[in-house]
């Protein structure tokens, strides 16, 4: 579904009315974590594209779930896209809107990979740093996952920087076994 009209179209309303009222940033990285969420819980995914659950009960239920954790305009995208049917497109909307903010700010979305949460501190040297090594302004979003054990996987873009600790075991492991 690779820039769907019906996607665009709803990326782009999520992104003018986020930007509005000066929210851009937060949507933009709740739509990060939303869809980190979605993709490690993809029961999830099919409760809001299940027909046979009404659409009262997928209300209070995505109400509880997300109500006063996310802004009011991602609560209600979510809301409107299950009460139309269209709960499926969420991730490609997520993609869409990504593509959206990243032009209209002339910004790109990175994230990096730890095993450990950083500070923000270390986050922004990092951005600053893959700014300049890039040539564009990049909007870091992280994601922790001690399965990497130690060290950083960065994309930016269709780049992808591998510089865990995990990737290095596995290339000495290989190696030993040859």
């Amino acid at each position: 579904m690779a820039h769907d009209p019906i996607n665009v179209g709803y990326a782009r309303a999520l992104f003018e009315m986020a930007n509005a009222e000066g929210v851009a940033d937060r949507v933009q990285e709740e739509l990060f974590r939303l869809r980190e969420l979605l993709k490690t819980n993809p029961a999830l995914l099919e409760f809001l594209k299940d027909p046979n659950v009404k659409r009262e009960g997928k209300r209070a239920a995505l109400a509880e779930l997300f109500g006063g954790k996310v802004h009011p305009i991602v609560l209600n995208t979510i809301l409107t896209l299950s009460d139309q049917d269209r709960a499926g497109r969420l991730l490609h909307i997520i993609e869409e809107f990504e593509t959206v903010a990243s032009s209209a700010r002339q910004k790109v979305a990175g994230e990096v990979t730890t095993a450990i949460k950083l500070d923000d501190a270390t986050l922004a040297r990092l951005a600053a740093e893959l700014s300049r090594l890039t040539g564009k302004n990049v909007q870091l979003f992280q994601k922790v996952d001690p399965t990497i054990l130690g060290g950083a996987v960065i994309k930016v873009g269709e780049q992808i920087i591998d510089a865990s600790l995990r990737r290095k075991l596995d290339q000495i492991k290989e190696m030993l076994v040859q």
